[in-house]
């Protein structure tokens, strides 16, 4: 290997090809894409099918249960959850997170679908299959109007919509809050039979008159002419004109003279958004794949500020929510982490290797990650928080390559090797050892990316970023360092001594450590246990919350109420939060839908009219904790009958509730009651609050019971009774109407007075499609009111409620622990009932999914890792000593994690392994140079001694720059960030200690090596020397 050589004889050439590589990474680092945090992939698919008027049971029995039965059978689906209401059926489908490639899955989904279609029952709309259920929005913009009506703002809108779209960045455009128009006709059964005529001669004569069919085409002379008739309706007036007779009789009406005719909306709307508590349209805009949010949000922007000039006075375009501004300030802050970091290594590199050296091995730093940069769109990895930590966690390790290298070419120097020959010959002995080390230290994150869970897919960069720059540093440190050695590094004026006080205290240490072997190891042992006993005391959680300033809330009416009383009761909220000034900067409502994914961890509600999201944008991260108290207390005095909750954005894949419980079973009144007794329970516990479930409370529901034999006699039939009380009641669709694009269907239904008074539906009539007569409802069926639920969960084909509590005060892992035995003995007991079981998730749970997801790879990991140590050493007791410094790290990660009040959550898990490979690099540094020492002729205990003094200095200085680099981290990672860097710090700080002693301790005890009473001869170190 004479790279180094070559560099040097070429250095032109070389140093030209360095600078190149500089430039192409600062090109990188310019245009590789940005985000907040890293994406990953959304394994979810909704299928849903409508099944007008049907109650959830029908629901349930008719359409859910079959799609399932079907679904189930794709062999990458993992989980299957339901919910049956009122009209609809809602089925979402989640694939295992091993399956990368959705499309061929999705296309397997349309065809179970499509399997299942014919076999469901007549009148169901659908089912209709939305994969695109992950799709994120990085800009939400109002359009806002004050005395303007939906239909002009609807018409802003969708300028604003075709403008955005023009852009090449923007892949669509979605509305929300859209209310569908409809034409009404309304009519009267005391007017129609006044008239003679009959709801089906109406529906008819509306459907038949606006059938448009061709008339042909005729040959005349050597052309050809279609023919097409006029027919079709072409405006509100043509209904309103249309002549209609009724059966036998020679004069006919204008419809307009039985019925209203009117042009409106869907009523109740499905739908609608407020902003600032005002009516308004909002535009979700989504981005091409692998585009840049920082170019395409200020563009779509710029857009917004262009067309709102050309506004109306009083319409507002208003684009409140950017992605933008949220991934630039979180790149910013994690490069001024990677700047203090870096500030922080050239210090400590100066203290422990001189000003030259700190230079050279600082120079390193710049070159590693910008070759990093050059790699980074090539393996598609975006410059976001996760990428950037593990820039700052791998800071520390690729100095090490450099540090190894320039001192072994300082103390070639010193021996008198001339220049050329002292640099080739450095680079000949460890090219091989530096690799191998890098190697071992990739291979401890291996586990995250062989990790099959979204977790595993969010962190994947960090082994991604971690591998890159420490190759980087490999090929760097035998090309890059050795031609800045060659120019600049000076022989130092004297050898290293060491008979400093760090020195002398070491050296003693270490001699009674191993004449005390015995007890050594007992001590330490015993330090492991205690250790894995206090880890008992450490808190856990998945992942911290967001500190963006921003608080979502989840505003639940009781199920069935419509979506106006649930707008009218948010109008309260509204005015609560909008009245707080100087802490809300903008409040955006989406009521009846959970509105678009404009977060990626963003738990997305299905469409219900009782349910609402409010998006509360704060001026100060600094004011969450205080408004979300206020609004929880709120809440709770000023809507007792609601549900809610009230949070932060999530970080990493989405969770929902802190603690979760499903309870399973099949009959529905028994799993109400044992709801009954679980949340009571939960209750009880300290810090458990807003308990609530996903069923709701019962709703009522008016049955009419036919009698099939009246009816008979009558001459009416089921139908008849059904499609009679749909169209009076709810109104029926009889044709569309078409206006350019749009087709607005036309609803036929009774009038307001008889909508709105259900205690006179007895007297409703039924008309006879056969004959046209009618008669009172109430001399074939009598209406009966019971309860039902309003909502039936499934959970792979299992009926399931799952109830759901937040923490306050505490950690969901602490409330969890006290909740488990108290459920358990529930089940326990004798009056809970067969057939109904309880299955705990949450935070604990996914954590614990997480984590079993790389612990199930590590095993493998730590094979290729030993296979390499084999292969360095040749050689099964020296890995195994390797191996064995490894768990004692926890010793120093437990204290660290309760001085600082760090939870254990996944990012200080992924801490832990992180911190593998350092420890492992350590030791092998140990072990490399004991070998260096016997082969020299040491006698094995001499060896030892002088190996372990001559890496004393490298191996603190590795470990010192790798826990400096981390503070600012530590300091200024918020949540996220600070479990992670704190567990690396302190168990690296513990275990690099225990690591100078324990290394030799294992190495005398496994090879046999005798240490009594011994004296320390400084002229040892002459038979020791670099080579």
């Amino acid at each position: 290997m004479n790279l180094a050589g070559w560099c040097i004889k070429n250095n032109r050439t070389a140093f030209t090809f360095f600078a190149l590589v500089a430039m192409l990474g600062y090109s990188a680092y310019q245009s590789v894409p940005r985000l907040e945090s890293p994406e990953f992939t959304i394994r979810t698919a909704l299928v849903i099918t409508y099944l007008p008027g049907a109650a959830p049971q029908k629901v349930e029995e008719l359409v859910t249960d079959k799609l399932e039965s079907k679904l189930q059978e794709i062999p990458e689906v993992e989980k299957i959850e339901s919910q049956s209401m009122t009209g609809v059926s809602i089925i979402s489908v989640e694939v295992a997170s091993k399956y990368m490639d959705m499309p061929p899955i999705w296309q397997k989904l349309r065809n179970k679908v499509a399997d299942v279609e014919p076999t469901l029952p007549d009148g169901v709309q659908g089912p209709f299959v939305n994969d695109e259920f992950g799709d994120v929005f990085p800009v939400l913009i109002a359009v806002t109007g004050d005395g303007y009506t939906y239909r002009e703002l609807k018409t802003h809108a969708d300028d604003l919509r075709d403008t955005i779209l023009q852009n090449g960045m923007v892949a669509k455009v979605d509305l929300y809050g859209v209310q569908e128009e409809r034409i009404y006709v309304e009519f009267s059964n005391a007017r129609l039979a006044e008239a003679g005529i009959t709801p089906q001669e109406i529906m008819s004569a509306i459907s038949s008159q606006n059938i448009l069919k061709p008339g042909g085409s005729a040959k005349v002379g050597p052309e050809r002419i279609i023919i097409e008739p006029s027919g079709a309706l072409s405006s509100v007036e043509d209904i309103r004109l249309l002549s209609i007779r009724a059966q036998g009789q020679d004069d006919a009406v204008y419809l307009q003279d039985i019925a209203a005719i009117r042009r409106g909306f869907v009523e109740p709307p499905e739908t609608m958004t407020r902003y600032d508590g005002e009516q308004c349209l909002i535009l979700a805009v989504s981005m091409v794949a692998d585009g840049k949010v920082t170019d395409m949000a200020p563009a779509v922007i710029a857009q917004v500020r262009e067309l709102q000039a050309a506004m109306p006075w009083g319409v507002d375009l208003v684009p409140f929510f950017s992605q933008e501004k949220y991934v630039t300030r979180s790149i910013n802050d994690f490069m001024v982490n990677l700047l203090e970091a870096f500030a922080f290594v050239v210090v400590i590199m100066f203290i422990f290797t001189g000003l030259r050296t700190a230079l050279i091995t600082g120079a390193l730093v710049p070159m590693a990650m910008l070759m990093c940069f050059v790699f980074m769109p090539v393996f598609k990895i975006s410059l976001q928080q996760v990428s950037i930590a593990a820039l700052i966690i791998a800071l520390g390790m690729l100095v090490d390559n450099g540090v190894v290298i320039s001192e072994n070419i300082l103390v070639r120097f010193a021996r008198g090797e001339e220049r050329l020959p002292a640099v080739q010959g450095a680079i000949q002995e460890l090219w091989l050892p530096l690799l191998t080390s890098s190697l071992t230290t990739i291979c401890a994150f291996l586990p995250i990316a062989w990790a099959k869970s979204d977790v595993g897919e969010y962190c994947f960069s960090i082994f991604q970023v971690v591998s890159l720059t420490l190759l980087c540093s490999w090929f760097l440190s035998i090309t890059f360092v050795p031609i800045l050695c060659y120019y600049f590094l000076k022989p130092e004026q004297k050898g290293q001594s060491f008979d400093s006080k760090v020195y002398r205290v070491y050296r003693a240490l270490l001699i009674r450590s191993l004449q005390r072997r015995g007890r050594f190891m007992a001590i330490v042992g015993t330090v492991f246990v205690v250790a894995v006993w206090g880890f008992r005391f450490v808190p856990s959680i998945f992942f911290p919350p967001n500190d963006r300033e921003m608080l979502l809330v989840d505003f639940w009416q009781p199920y069935g109420t419509d979506v106006t009383t649930t707008a009218e009761r948010l109008a309260g909220l509204e005015r609560f939060l909008l009245a707080r000034t100087n802490e809300v900067e903008s409040v955006a409502s989406f009521i009846g839908s959970g509105g678009p994914r404009w977060y990626l961890g963003l738990n997305v509600e299905q469409d219900n009219p009782n349910y609402a999201s409010v998006v509360i944008t704060l001026r100060a991260a600094d004011h969450v904790a205080a408004l979300q108290k206020a609004l929880e207390d709120h809440l709770e005095a000023d809507f007792p009958d609601c549900r809610y909750t009230v949070k932060p954005l999530e970080n990493g894949p989405p969770v929902g509730a802190p603690v979760k419980i499903y309870l399973s079973g099949k009959d529905i009144g028994a799993i109400y009651e044992l709801r009954e007794r679980i949340a009571k329970a939960m209750g009880e516990i300290p810090g458990v609050t807003n308990i609530r479930d996903d069923w709701g409370e019962w709703t009522k529901k008016l049955k009419i019971n036919v009698d099939q034999e009246k009816a008979r006699q009558a001459g009416f039939t089921s139908e008849d009774v059904a499609t009679s009380l749909q169209t009076q009641i709810s109104g029926l669709s009889v044709t569309e109407y078409r206006e350019g694009k749009d087709l607005i269907p036309v609803v036929f239904r009774s009038d307001d007075a008889f909508r709105e008074d259900l205690g006179r539906i007895e007297s409703l009539a039924v008309y006879s499609f056969m004959s046209g007569h009618n008669v009172p409802l109430l001399q074939i069926a009598t209406a009966e009111l019971e309860w039902q639920t309003s909502n039936i969960r499934r959970r792979n084909r299992a009926r399931t409620m799952t109830l759901m509590s937040d923490i306050e005060g505490r950690f969901a892992s602490e409330a969890l622990a006290e909740i488990v035995p108290v459920v358990e003995a529930m089940q326990a007991a004798d009056d809970w009932p067969g057939g109904y079981s309880v299955e705990f998730g949450g935070e604990d749970a996914e954590s614990a999914k997480a984590q079993q997801s790389i612990m199930a790879v590590v095993p493998l990991a730590m094979g290729l890792l030993t296979l390499i140590l084999i292969g360095q050493f040749n050689s099964i007791r020296r890995p195994l000593i390797i191996i064995l410094t490894i768990p004692p790290m926890i010793v120093g990660i437990v204290p660290g994690l309760l001085i600082t009040q760090a939870p254990f959550g996944f990012m200080a898990f992924l801490g832990l392994i992180s911190l593998m490979g350092v420890i492992v690099n350590n030791a092998i540094m140990m072990i490399d140079r004991i070998e260096i020492e016997r082969n020299l002729g040491q006698e094995p205990i001499d060896a030892l001694i002088v190996a372990a003094q001559r890496r004393l200095r490298p191996i603190m200085a590795t470990a010192t720059t790798t826990v400096c680099g981390l503070i600012p981290l530590s300091l200024q990672g918020g949540e996220m960030w600070r479990p992670m860097a704190n567990t690396i710090m302190f168990g690296l700080a513990f275990s690099t200690l225990l690591t100078l002693l324990l290394c030799p301790v294992l190495y005398a005890i496994l090879f046999r090596i005798p240490c009594g009473e011994y004296t320390w001869d400084p002229a040892l170190l002459e038979k020791s020397r670099e080579d």
